[in-house]
């Protein structure tokens, strides 16, 4: 096993300003890790966002901090960097200071690739992987362990997918893609014709096309499509234990959400949300921008720009005042009830 890339994981805090687009106030430290704020970061860089906490730093007294532009440094915080968004640095650290291992370069000898199978410069195959006939790999691509890449799959340059992953004949990935542990790309959708001798299955001879910087969590299901293909544009994330159906459509920078589902064949625009364990009924719309709340269950189209929540789904300010009506429910019966007796009397 390797370390990531050139992480190094070890960086004096004037290089980090010049990653970060910051400003450095203090000392120069050389810094190894990153550290969640607290007491245990005193040789660490923590990432602050308020004056509070960057006042409860000065106890802690990290390397180096990483706090807000406007903030002034406490006397004992030795190193300071200033930054516009710090949420946007911390990403930005995490990766640097990521130096999981991983696959050493080449293909280990444990792997089985089959013949046609092209491998461009720079991919790693881990141990026990299996490349089928006429894939390809693109460049700093890495496959870990266990992982299968179906017969004439293709997977753009830096792409990784985990160990044990899946993509099955034919699945298309764009560059830089992750796949989580677990994930199944290009299963069969769930299609059945009723007939005398029971469910007849429908063959799905379609794929499914990954577009570019997306990342698939662990657990996640992407169903092939019936004829066509499931889409998955740019940028969009799905968390763990998600279920993508046949045929289904999800345009560009989209964030679902864990235990999210799609049905067959229904279109979602770009820049949509769906948060945990929110579901969509088949051959639906949701339009670009749209939020679909927790557990959201939708059985109509969403137009865009719309948050909709509850079950069935419905506009968040109706959803609001139902629910508030709900609470008074007691009292409104109590008063219907008082009426109704000293009409009787």
């Amino acid at each position: 096993m390797t370390w990531a890339g050139d992480r190094r994981g070890s960086y004096d805090a004037r290089a980090l300003a010049g990653k970060l687009s910051g400003q450095l106030e203090g000392s120069n430290p050389s810094v190894t890790r990153l550290a969640q704020p607290g007491p245990d970061c005193g040789d660490a860089v923590i990432v602050v966002s308020s004056d509070k906490q960057l006042a409860a730093a000065e106890s802690w007294k990290p390397a180096l901090v990483v706090a807000p532009r406007g903030l002034e440094r406490p006397s004992a915080i030795a190193s300071l960097i200033t930054v516009v968004e710090p949420r946007l640095a911390l990403a930005q650290l995490t990766s640097l200071f990521d130096t999981r291992p991983l696959p050493d370069p080449g293909v280990h000898p444990s792997a089985t690739v089959a013949q046609g199978a092209v491998l461009a410069e720079g991919a790693r195959v881990g141990a026990g992987a299996v490349i089928g006939a006429g894939a390809a790999i693109g460049s700093g691509t890495i496959v870990g362990e266990g992982a299968l890449v179906g017969a004439g799959a293709v997977l753009g340059s830096d792409c990784r997918l985990h160990a044990r992953a899946s993509l099955l004949d034919g699945v298309k990935l764009g560059d830089r893609v992750i796949v989580h542990s677990g994930a199944v790309l290009g299963s069969d959708g769930f299609g059945y014709v009723p007939s005398q001798g029971g469910a007849l299955k429908l063959h799905h001879l379609g794929t499914v096309v990954i577009g570019d910087d997306v990342e698939i969590g662990a657990n996640t299901c992407v169903d092939r499509g019936t004829l066509g293909d499931t889409l998955i544009g740019d940028r969009t994330k799905i968390d763990n234990l998600c279920q993508i159906a046949h045929n289904v459509t999800i345009g560009s920078d989209c964030l679902i959400a864990g235990q999210c589902g799609i049905a067959g064949s229904t279109r979602i625009g770009d820049r949509v949300t769906m948060a945990g364990s929110a579901g969509v009924a088949d051959h639906l719309t949701i339009g670009d921008g749209a939020t679909l709340g927790p557990r959201a269950t939708v059985l109509k189209d969403v137009p865009e720009g719309e948050t909709w929540i509850g079950y069935p789904a419905q506009p968040y300010r109706r959803f609001a005042r139902q629910s508030y009506l709900s609470g008074k429910l007691e009292r409104i019966w109590r008063f219907v009830k008082q009426s109704e007796e000293k009409v009787g009397a």
